[in-house]
């Protein structure tokens, strides 16, 4: 079941929706992000047969895709893992590509149309077949 809260009454309104799914006597949230500028690697990835699209950014110090460490390509498995199953789509057909087309990029340039996911600097740019933070 997917929960899209709003903040009401004399709470502070959010004006975007916290995206929320009960998994397992568990939670996991995405919420939407607006802070400041971060250097990320991005992860350009697909699941469910290429019918979902989206992009993981991982904040690194790094300059250059080629200079990031071979182990953040598991973590990016992972956190993409961890996205599918927050928007109901869990999906054992990941893959995720680290090539030319992947590279360094700053959250800056994604305001308002990134997803983090909750506790982590872990950022998620939606396209096919995501739900959409605004």
């Amino acid at each position: 079941m997917l929960y899209l809260r709003h903040r009401t009454g004399s709470e502070k309104i959010n004006p975007l929706p916290t995206l929320t799914l009960a998994m397992q006597g568990g939670k996991t949230k995405l919420e939407p992000y607006s802070g400041q500028g971060k250097k990320v690697i991005v992860y350009n990835t697909y699941a469910d047969g290429g019918k979902v699209h989206f992009d993981v950014f991982i904040p690194t110090d790094k300059g250059r895709a080629s200079q990031v460490p071979d182990e953040m390509d598991t973590k990016a498995v992972e956190y993409a893992k961890e996205f599918l199953l927050a928007i109901g789509k869990p999906s054992s057909d990941i893959s995720v590509n680290m090539c030319e087309r992947c590279h360094i990029d700053d959250t800056a340039l994604y305001s308002n149309q990134l997803w983090k996911l909750q506790g982590k600097e872990i950022f998620i740019w939606p396209m096919e077949g995501c739900p959409k933070p605004s």
